[in-house]
This record gives C-alpha cells, structure tokens and sequence, in this order.
C-alpha cells in the first residue's frame, strides 16, 4: 500500500514538473515572437544573434526535456 502511495506521489510530481516545463517553454516563445515583430515593425532595430539563439536554445532544451519521456515511451 505504501508503494502504491509513492508511486502516485511521484507521477503528480512528473506531472507538475512536466507543466513547468511547458509553461516555460510559452512564456519563453513570447520574447522572440515580440523580438521579431519588433524587427519587421521598426527598419532601425536589429534582433542581436547573441540574444535571439540563446532564447531558441532554451525553448528547445525545454522541450527536450519534456520530449525525452515520450520518445522513450515512459508517458
């Protein structure tokens, strides 16, 4: 019973982390959804690499993550 218990525990906790993940991801998205429409609205801004592929960097780590378990067919 205790087992059962745990179990239970742990796949709530994958799952709070699992949303997390993808909740980061979204808001993570916005910045260079904004960074582009920037871009396009005004001839004078740049969007710098150095900032723009770090983001993309991070929502693909994210998502990686959250791709990782079903890959493997753990989810």
């Amino acid at each position: 019973m205790g087992d059962e218990r745990d179990d239970a525990a742990d796949r709530r906790r994958a799952d709070v982390y699992s949303s997390a993940r993808i909740g980061a991801a979204a808001a993570l998205t916005i910045i260079p959804v904004v960074l582009l429409v920037l871009d396009v609205a005004f001839a004078d801004y740049d969007i710098s690499p150095g900032i723009f592929l770090p983001l993309l960097g991070a929502i693909l780590a994210l998502l990686g993550l959250e791709a990782s378990p079903v890959c493997r067919g753990v989810r």
